[in-house]
Formats: structure tokens, sequence, C-alpha cells
């Protein structure tokens, strides 16, 4: 199980990583367009950040089971099942609603 938390570990981290990218670029190409479509870019990047948490606190969650705490395995495979879904949810939305 050990192995698992810490590939769990690699990819949460990872995929907070490329979406704090994502969410910056967009944030950036927001204040370069007038106050109507910075807004829209504004709001998707506020929507990005709530995946980029997940990952942030999946990835706690998994350090903490790698310290000791060998009850959090079934929690850390909850958020980062949890973190997938959301983060393809977003992904949906900024594809089809934003774009």
């Amino acid at each position: 199980m050990d192995d698992l938390v810490a590939t769990i570990l690699e990819a949460d981290v990872a995929l907070a990583g490329l979406l704090l990218v994502f969410v910056g670029l967009v944030y950036s190409r927001g204040k370069e367009l007038d106050s109507r479509g910075a807004n829209q870019f504004k709001n998707v990047a506020r929507i990005g950040m709530l995946p980029m948490a997940l990952s942030l606190s999946c990835a706690w969650v998994c350090v903490n089971y790698l310290t000791g705490d060998v009850t959090l395995a079934r929690t850390v495979v909850i958020m980062f099942r949890s973190d997938l879904i959301l983060t393809g949810f977003y992904a949906l939305i900024v594809l089809f609603v934003y774009l």
C-alpha cells in the first residue's frame, strides 16, 4: 500500500503543478483583455483553484500516511479519485463553456 500512496502523491503533485500553470496562463490572459473578457478568464482561473486545492490537500494526506498514519490509506484513494473527477469536470467546463 505504501507504493500506491507514494505513486498517488507523485501524481497529485504533478496534477497540482499542471493546474497551477494552466490557471496562471488563463489569469494572465485575462489581464490583457477588456473588462468583460477579463472577468470571464479570471472566473475560469478561480474555478481552477478548486481542483488544485484538492490535489494539494490529497498530497498532504499522502504525506501523513507515509509518515505513519496507516488509517488514511482509504482516504487517500477516495481523495485522489475525487480529484481526478473534479479536474475532469473542470476541463469539460473550460472546453465547452468558456472556449
